[in-house]
């Protein structure tokens, strides 16, 4: 996860009014990260370049995408600035040849998958907290 979208998760977080939505993220961009980081071991698909570990799917466009969608579910305006930042930093990590544009895509599918599944989860977490009230 790039320090941008770091610093976007902790605001999110120390914010009282947001922070479900910051908790919701960082969630979402560990589980991308991490379910990428166990399928680029299993297909050990070379990156170009030097680098000898596996790109596909990319990490960091999983963790970028994840919580991008996470946010832009709860906060629109917030969400839009991160989704363009994603898809900068994805465009930046192919042409800096760190990554295949299909592992950037492969990423942001996966990172949205997992935001998917993380915002059901906090969904019917807060309606169950709203029914307890």
């Amino acid at each position: 996860m790039s320090p941008g979208f770091r610093i976007v998760v902790a605001l999110l977080i120390a914010d009282r009014a947001r922070r479900i939505t910051g908790l919701a993220a960082l969630a979402a961009g560990v589980g991308g990260a991490m379910a990428a980081r166990a399928l680029r071991d299993r297909l050990g698909r070379r990156r170009p370049g030097e680098r000898q570990e596996g790109g596909f799917p990319s990490r960091h466009a999983a963790a970028a995408a994840a919580i991008a969608v996470t946010v832009l579910r709860r906060e629109p305006r917030i969400g839009v600035a991160l989704v363009g930042a994603a898809v900068v930093g994805g465009v930046a990590r192919v042409a800096t040849a760190e990554h295949e544009p299909a592992d950037i895509l492969a990423g942001a599918i996966l990172g949205a998958g997992v935001a998917s599944g993380v915002n059901a989860v906090v969904d019917r977490l807060m309606q169950a907290r709203t029914r307890n009230l």
